[in-house]
């Protein structure tokens, strides 16, 4: 690379440009949760027998999950390479926000299972899109010492945005234009603002133009060329496998496991939703405060790995709703404690030049899950002869069981990246180092 990204010039992004581009997370992360809260799986019961909703809700998430896979780094590859009088990231942050609507107004209009599918398949695109730009450039013009306080900030700004669109579902459980259509709009009207107001400077030398050879290497690297980066996506990767799977069935969840009827089972959902997100919304902002002041993210990976293992398994076995809802406050606890800490290790992990692509890789162990969990759960559902705890055709069981086994094994690629747990100038988290020797 023959420029030199604005990381390296020493200019530390302001606090008021941190929650500018935060605010673009809220605002994407609420219109990307708005269908997949509640909406998606209303439409699908509106749209197929009630025996087929479990296969159906898992083909249009895979789809949409396989177009995120896709589109993560084709789309942060290109804005590294984007030539732009309005910079190289805001025209695909804002294009992004655009064509993600459009996607929302499909899934609304869909008359069959197929059509809400490709609804969704261009809703993750545009959504993704701004996400790569969006991170590329918090990036390249955060300094390490901030970026465990970004990290946070980012955390609770994307639970903040999910807490918006589940909130919005609450009071609107009953409207699926409102619940497909009034965040992607809300969405259009902060991120245009903020593009207008941020800035979005180029770097220092020339850029690469975007050539075929780009596009079709969007999606590769050798970890070789950056082993450490390596170690943390699969880390991220592995996580996200284990919680994905679960993430689609909290509805039919309920409705087994408490006895609900759907209407009682979606209002607990969405109850339970917004619960998980104010904890963990405020505890990623405190906790990446904290962890950006220490300098030391390894104790913190390690908590929130077994926090989320111990809430998969209290849901494995639950049938009590009181028990279920500390388990979901667990999550929430577990949650806001990695996304305080994730985005910041990544960035310590970036080659120079190159923040756009290996940010679409690294969100690609976010979204592949998406596409390998919902393929895998409803064979999971189908082990043995039904739920051992409640009864019926779906062994909720085997699938959290499997689910809390994921989490865990995640623990493992942490001896991959022990290089980037600390700060240089922070002192060693001894524990940790013992643990992981």
């Amino acid at each position: 690379m023959s420029f030199r990204p604005l990381a390296e010039s020493k200019q530390r992004a302001s606090p008021r440009n941190i929650y500018l581009l935060a605010l673009i997370e809220f605002a994407t992360y609420g219109a990307l949760v708005a269908p997949s809260a509640v909406a998606l799986s209303l439409k699908v019961l509106e749209l197929v027998p009630v025996g087929q909703k479990e296969v159906s809700i898992a083909l249009v998430t895979a789809l949409g999950g396989a177009t995120a896979l896709i589109t993560n780094p084709l789309f942060g590859g290109m804005s590294d390479r984007t030539r732009s009088r309005f910079g190289r990231r805001r025209p695909w942050i804002a294009t992004g926000i655009l064509v993600g609507s459009v996607g929302a107004g499909m899934m609304l209009a869909a008359p069959s299972v197929l059509v809400l599918a490709l609804g969704w398949m261009v809703a993750q695109a545009g959504y993704n899109a701004t996400f790569a730009a969006l991170n590329a450039m918090l990036a390249e013009q955060v300094a390490d010492e901030d970026r465990g306080k970004a990290s946070g900030i980012f955390g609770a700004a994307s639970g903040l945005g999910m807490l918006s669109a589940y909130g919005l579902a609450a009071v609107f459980a009953t409207s699926l234009p409102m619940l497909f259509l009034a965040m992607p709009l809300v969405s259009v009207a902060i991120v245009t603002a903020v593009c207008i107001v941020i800035k979005d400077p180029l770097p220092v030398g020339d850029i690469p133009r975007v050539t075929l050879r780009s596009i079709l290497t969007s999606f590769v690297f050798s970890p070789k060329e950056a082993p450490t980066f390596a170690f943390v996506a699969l880390q991220r990767f592995v996580m996200q496998t284990g919680y994905t799977l679960v993430s689609a069935f909290g509805l039919y969840f309920l409705m087994l496991r408490m006895n609900m009827s759907a209407a009682a089972a979606t209002q607990l959902s969405l109850l339970v939703g917004i619960l998980t997100l104010v904890v963990m919304s405020v505890v990623s902002w405190g906790t990446g405060f904290l962890a950006s002041r220490r300098g030391r993210y390894g104790s913190y990976l390690v908590t929130a790995i077994l926090f989320m293992a111990a809430s998969l398994l209290i849901s494995a076995f639950s049938n009590n709703l009181v028990l279920y809802l500390f388990g979901v406050l667990l999550s929430g606890i577990a949650m806001g404690i990695y996304f305080s800490v994730d985005l910041a290790l990544v960035m310590r992990t970036l080659p120079a030049g190159k923040e756009g692509k290996f940010l679409g890789i690294f969100n690609m162990a976010k979204t592949l899950p998406q596409t390998i969990a919902p393929a895998i759960a409803p064979l999971l559902l189908l082990v043995g002869s039904g739920d051992p705890i409640a009864g019926g055709d779906k062994n909720y069981m085997a699938l959290y069981l499997f689910a809390a086994t994921a989490v865990l094994l995640s623990f493992l690629t942490i001896v991959g990246f022990r290089s980037v747990l600390n700060r240089p100038t922070a002192p060693a988290d001894d524990a940790l180092k013992e643990l992981i020797s």
